[in-house]
């Protein structure tokens, strides 16, 4: 009997972790196509980091407010449920990572003087390994120099200045953090002797000399002809990440491959490809993106958490009308001929609510999108497109 019962624990927590990551991966479809319509130029973001946030909320959430992320996340259960099976999530991405380094750092401040719910609390702590820190939001300046250090330490000093003072003020009550940061070697690196200049296509008739980068070697490749573009995947070394680069057969085919890739399950590309000889091109790059989310989380059906709707009744032990007043996302990629350094970081301001083919060829010299995912839990960590060199 009891071999039987530890059986059923095991099956059930696979189980609950795969409805997650299929949730997730889905909001990464999401939230990648409202990110992009804000610029016509580069895109980097965590969809991972922004997703975490948002389960953290969720456990303060109730009504409506916590239907709408459910939804959205496509969450099962109740909170408890959720919060264990981010809880397992961790640990998956965490072992995917081998030789790479992929850390998540979550963090809540809290006014002083209102301290949180006992149960979120003990959630954020135990299950979402969140730090715990009170802080005087009156004191805008020394109150956002405290969380950027904190962010800017996490992600190795590639995201600075997160948070502005003049988004704080008496009225906040809480914010929550999430940094991401994540660097890895390529499996097979470029040589650096091979880096050369040539031509990328910003549009059918212009274009600028960059960096390219050459290596040929055995990797996945794919033709996508449901998609018109073709895909390549980069491993990292002694790693279960790794790197896809979707180029659109046109020069001026993003517009129209992001359309195509409305709904679509990033992670499932790959399996239309094959291993086979390839001799890539890719560019040298570097990007650095911040949006504003309220906008973008609106789009997404979550809309009360951003109005005199919302219901954040289990963020504090004292009880009193809250509302997110601000969400922010800041992002940084670069890509070289040793691998990729990237980092994210999302905050939440809550406030008082006051109202076997012949050698393939991938020659990425014009735009494309490209993602960093993990084979174990088939999840999208990052993600963006590149359009121009400035």
């Amino acid at each position: 009997m009891l071999r039987s019962i530890v059986l059923f624990v095991i099956c059930s927590i696979a189980l609950a972790e795969n409805e997650l990551t299929t949730g997730v991966s889905n909001f990464a479809s999401d939230f990648y196509q409202e990110c992009a319509k804000s610029t016509t130029g580069n895109v980097i973001i965590s969809p991972f980091s922004v997703a975490n946030v948002l389960a953290l909320l969720s456990q303060a959430a109730d009504g409506n407010t916590f239907e709408q992320i459910r939804s959205e996340l496509q969450l099962n259960g109740d909170k408890p449920t959720a919060a264990n099976q981010f809880h397992e999530y961790y640990g998956l991405l965490e072992r995917g990572a081998g030789n790479t380094t992929f850390s998540v750092a979550n963090q809540v401040y809290v006014q002083q003087g209102y301290p949180l719910n006992q149960y979120l609390q003990q959630v954020a702590v135990q299950k979402f390994s969140s730090g715990i820190e009170s802080i005087n939001f009156a004191h805008r300046a020394e109150a956002a120099q405290t969380i950027n250090q904190f962010v800017e330490q996490k992600t190795k000093g590639k995201i600075t200045n997160l948070i502005k003072p003049a988004t704080l003020n008496a009225d906040a009550r809480v914010v929550l953090i999430n940094a991401v940061y994540f660097k890895g070697d390529w499996k097979y690196k470029f040589n650096k002797q091979f880096t050369v200049k040539a031509d990328f296509y910003t549009s059918e008739t212009e274009s600028v000399s960059v960096d390219f980068m050459h290596i040929e070697g055995t990797y996945n490749y794919g033709e996508l002809p449901e998609l018109d573009a073709s895909a390549l995947e980069m491993k990292y070394a002694d790693s279960n990440y790794s790197m896809v680069l979707i180029l659109p057969n046109s020069h001026a085919g993003l517009s129209t491959l992001e359309t195509k890739l409305k709904g679509h399950d990033f992670t499932k590309i790959t399996t239309e490809m094959r291993s086979q000889k390839v001799k890539v091109d890719i560019p040298k790059f570097k990007v650095e993106f911040e949006i504003k989310l309220n906008d973008v989380l609106k789009n997404l059906g979550m809309v009360d958490m951003f109005s005199g709707a919302a219901d954040l009744s289990g963020l504090l032990q004292a009880k009193e009308p809250l509302v997110v007043s601000d969400a922010v996302h800041k992002a940084f990629i670069e890509v070289n001929e040793e691998g990729s350094e990237a980092a994210a970081a999302t905050g939440l301001m809550i406030t008082k609510r006051i109202g076997g083919m012949p050698r393939a060829e991938f020659y990425c010299d014009h735009p494309f999108i490209y993602y960093i995912w993990d084979h174990n839990s088939r999840t999208t960590v990052f993600i963006g497109r590149i359009t121009n060199f400035n």
